[in-house]
């Protein structure tokens, strides 16, 4: 009986130390909507663009980017929004035609790379990162998206995919390098668990 207890202890015991530490999530899928061409994929770009309406051009696109994960968190050890430490999204800025904010927000499920404005999930507007200044200066930009990563484990520790969706304020206009321009510069999510 003890040698099984010393048993299940250990594994207990490694299972805790496998969950501990830094995971890069992998990318499925990055595109980008746009609000004027609504019917228009984008899942084959070079760039992931985001914008919002500008004021003073009626005739200007609103874009968001949607950002698809496989969910791997059981595997690693992640059952708990709260073993969740920190969580970074890096982005290369590939061009900024109009400087402002963006900000990120939760979205369940998939995004598929055949995404159209006009069938676009809504994200969760209760889950966001802290909006982050874009300007032409900037070459790398990188935001916390912790809460976004917690809500994700929340909702589904396995198998589940989650995406990521960067929507523009302040009548931004930038792009992106995403994952067909280079496996380097592509968008990457990072997060560390509690020890």
């Amino acid at each position: 009986m003890r040698y099984w207890l010393a048993i299940i202890g250990a594994l207990l015991l490694l299972a805790a130390a496998c969950s501990a530490g830094s995971f890069e999530a992998k990318i499925d899928v990055d595109t980008y909507v746009n609000s004027i061409e609504e019917e228009e994929s984008y899942g084959d770009s070079d760039l992931l663009w985001v914008s919002s309406q500008d004021d003073d051009d009626d005739d200007a696109s609103i874009n968001e980017t949607y950002l698809s994960y496989v969910n791997l968190f059981g595997s690693q050890g992640i059952f708990n929004p709260d073993q969740i430490k920190s969580a970074t999204l890096t982005l290369n800025v590939a061009r900024v035609d109009d400087e402002g904010e963006i900000k990120a927000y939760f979205l369940e499920g998939a995004t598929l790379n055949t995404l159209t404005w006009k069938d676009k999930a809504e994200y969760d507007l209760d889950v966001s990162s802290d909006s982050v200044e874009i300007d032409e200066a900037e070459d790398v930009i990188e935001l916390d998206v912790t809460p976004i990563i917690k809500k994700a484990v929340e909702v589904c520790a396995e198998g589940c995919p989650y995406s990521i969706v960067l929507v523009g304020e302040d009548d931004v206009s930038v792009a992106f390098v995403s994952s067909e321009a280079s496996d380097e510069d592509m968008p990457v999510l990072e997060y560390v668990t509690e020890e």
